[in-house]
């Protein structure tokens, strides 16, 4: 069972990896590929979001506009048999492609995952809030 958590843990990494290239190679289907089809994000002051459309609906206009410099710095991934857990602190930079000023911000996030068929993990539900107002 150890052995099963460490690669779980491993691959749950990877998707960590995979969710920050995409996001700053404005890759929003890539992006959206590492999510279940009927996945939640939670984002602060703002209706939750649910369901691939509805989430790429929100996401598109903003890897339209701006180039995205992104961190996800995972605390823990805790993998409870066919589901996980990971939180942990996010950072980025955003900065309009048509010019103008960079802003960011920072904060923390606690996500939902779920162990695929494949054995790959998707994201079930992402919550995420602002430490830092963006600058």
């Amino acid at each position: 069972m150890e052995r099963v958590q460490v690669s779980d843990v491993a691959k749950i990494k990877e998707l960590w990896h995979e969710y920050v290239a995409s996001v700053n190679a404005s890759d929003l289907e890539r992006w959206l590929a590492i999510w279940i089809e009927d996945g939640i994000q939670l984002p602060p002051d703002a209706p939750r979001r649910s369901g691939k459309a509805m989430i790429r609906a929100e996401m598109q206009l903003l890897i339209e506009l701006f180039d995205w410099q992104m961190a996800v710095y995972p605390d823990k991934i805790q993998v409870l048999g066919e589901e996980a857990y990971a939180y942990g602190l996010y950072e980025f930079v955003i900065t309009p492609k048509e010019g103008g000023d960079s802003m960011g911000s920072k904060g923390k996030f606690l996500t939902i995952l779920r162990k695929q068929i494949d054995e790959s993990w998707k994201i079930v539900i992402d919550c995420f809030n602002y430490d830092a107002p963006f600058r």
